[in-house]
């Protein structure tokens, strides 16, 4: 279903739209793959100074990438606002994309909450990886000592 601001000029009360997601994909992010079992609503309005305003509350799960093994890790997440809707990107508010596809708002709304970095929960400790080892100081300097200077070995 397509939000057109055509649609929302004028309504004489709330306009609410129920979210009720099991699996969304989201694209050209790379902090976040998807969106799993979102639940709840986003609803248009107009205040007595006749602006319009979002009112949103949104649960659900993010599927993220492990920082370090790229692998799944769901994070909880629970969003809610209640903003002025612009239409122009530099104003102050919640800026409403024309014609936008109610899961496609869904995922702008949940975007901006994804974490930067994420690690599978548990005790799991990488030592070494695809070219790299983790050392202890000791085992560098003997490494080191052993390893002749490049510019010095002819």
């Amino acid at each position: 279903m397509k939000v057109l601001l055509k649609d929302l000029t004028g309504i004489t009360e709330r306009k609410a739209f129920e979210i009720d997601e099991e699996h969304l994909e989201v694209k050209d992010n790379i902090f976040l793959k998807g969106l799993k079992d979102v639940k709840g609503y986003i609803a248009f309005y107009y205040d007595l100074s006749e602006k319009l305003f979002i009112d949103y509350h949104l649960e659900g799960s993010m599927i993220c990438p492990d920082a370090i093994t790229l692998e799944d890790v769901e994070v909880p997440f629970t969003v809610g606002e209640d903003r002025e809707v612009v239409t122009k990107e530099n104003e102050e508010g919640f800026y409403l994309i024309d014609g936008m596809e109610l899961n496609e708002l869904v995922i702008y709304i949940v975007s901006p909450e994804a974490p930067i970095s994420v690690e599978k929960k548990g005790e799991t400790m990488y030592y070494s990886g695809d070219g790299w080892t983790i050392q202890s100081e000791e085992e560098y300097n003997k490494h080191s000592r052993e390893r002749i200077d490049p510019r010095l070995e002819k």
